[in-house]
């Protein structure tokens, strides 16, 4: 039996070096168009902070609330870094010691330190309105505590905290705490508070 010569080609497999400099370049065009729009403003990065940090204490205000114990939001500057932590009280003693189990009994962000690019600060920013210290934080003792109703202990207490951006000194939100226990964030635009 005669079984004719095969002369095809041999099959082709993978990619030539060709189309690989081409996909790669083509990737590398949009990563350059793409990465920019991706990166975030010093003000996207501060009113991150001024959010986080309110809904923080708002949750402490609720734990308070909800348990019926005394809660408090204390700030500290811990080496050059701004934190926060939240604390519940667990005796029923009507008395916060930032003990360890009080921080883990808000069962809330126990201490947070504050974005990288964002501190305690004014910035460029006056004060908002109705606020007449100057002050980054006006809060007696840098810290907030609540009753077991969820208000503000003395009552009446207000205070800011004023979050600026290292990077930028435009870039200023505050966050407000009002008698009633609501908390409102404030943001520097254009040389005024919005």
């Amino acid at each position: 039996m005669f079984t004719p010569a095969r002369h095809s080609r041999p099959l082709r497999r993978g990619f030539t070096i060709y189309e690989l400099l081409i996909v790669v370049a083509v990737v590398g065009i949009m990563m350059t168009i793409v990465v920019p729009r991706m990166r975030v403003s010093p003000m996207t990065e501060v009113q991150l902070a001024g959010m986080q940090l309110a809904q923080d204490m708002d949750l402490a205000r609720t734990r308070a609330l909800s348990t019926r114990s005394f809660a408090r939001v204390q700030f500290a500057n811990a080496g050059g870094v701004w934190e926060y932590s939240g604390y519940l009280d667990t005796n029923g003693d009507s008395t916060i010691t930032g003990t360890t189990d009080e921080r883990l009994a808000l069962h809330g962000w126990g201490t947070r330190p504050l974005p990288t690019h964002v501190s305690v600060g004014r910035g460029s920013a006056s004060s908002i309105p109705n606020d007449g210290s100057n002050a980054a934080v006006t809060f007696d003792n840098a810290r907030v505590e609540f009753d077991t109703r969820g208000l503000p202990t003395p009552t009446g207490t207000t205070g800011v905290v004023y979050l600026a951006n290292t990077t930028d000194p435009t870039a200023v939100v505050a966050v407000a705490l009002a008698p009633s226990g609501s908390v409102q964030i404030w943001t520097w635009k254009g040389g005024y508070w919005q």
